[in-house]
Formats: structure tokens, sequence, C-alpha cells
């Protein structure tokens, strides 16, 4: 058989207040709290611009030292340049290249000359540029 349901009693919600309780509720938070929240308000109104002027002066002041930093790192890179230039030019020196030539045995040449090759008939054979020989084949 069918059971019948039974009804069950109505509660009212805890949570629920008529809409004169509601509107009353509001405006005593409004006077417990309004004060409250207009400080708090204009604190960040205050605080907000302040902060942002701190971050972009800390910002500013790490850049400042990034340049700083690679300013110097250049500075040393020119010295470095500077002093390797030297060298270059001390061991490309004449006289450095002589007595390395005068430790190694070597001398200016007495006489001078003149050497002519006659090309062979391996030359004559192909002719023409080396690079254009695979055509001819």
């Amino acid at each position: 058989m069918i059971q019948p349901k039974l009804a069950e009693p109505k509660v009212a919600p805890r949570n629920r207040l008529p809409k004169h309780g509601r509107r009353r509720r509001h405006n005593l938070l409004l006077k417990q709290y309004g004060s409250c929240v207009r400080i708090v308000g204009a604190l960040a109104a205050v605080l907000a611009p302040v902060m942002i002027y701190v971050m972009l002066t800390s910002n500013l002041t790490g850049l400042n030292y990034a340049l700083t930093a690679a300013e110097t790192q250049r500075t040393q890179m020119q010295q470095e340049v500077q002093r390797l230039d030297d060298r270059i030019a001390h061991l490309e020196s004449r006289e450095r290249l002589a007595q390395v030539a005068a430790k190694l045995g070597m001398r200016d040449p007495v006489r001078y000359e003149v050497v002519t090759l006659t090309p062979t008939s391996s030359d004559k054979a192909h002719g023409g540029l080396a690079f254009l020989g695979w055509l001819r084949r």
C-alpha cells in the first residue's frame, strides 16, 4: 500500500528577515561600520599613489644599478681591447720579428733569383679554367 506523505511543518530560514528587518539591520551596520569603511577607503586612496611611487622609485634604482654595472663592464672591456691592441702591435713590430728571425738562424737573402715555369703537356691539354674542366668530359 501507498503511504500518504506527511506534511512537513514550514520553518522560516534563520537568516531571512522581513524587509523592514533587513533595512533596519543594514542601517545599523552602516552606523557601526560606516566610519571604518570611510577611513579605510581614505587610507587606500592616499596609500595607493604612495605605494606606486615607491614601486617606481625602486624600479628606477634597480635600473640605475644595472646601468652603472654595464658602464663599468664597458670600461673594462675597452681597457682590455686597448691592452690587446698594444700587444698585437708589439708582436708585429719589425724589431721583434728581426730578433725572432735571428734566433731561428734566418738571414737576409744575398742574391735574388727569378724562376719561370714552363707549362707541361697536361696543362696544355686541358686549357681554360680549372673549374670548368668538367664540361669537356
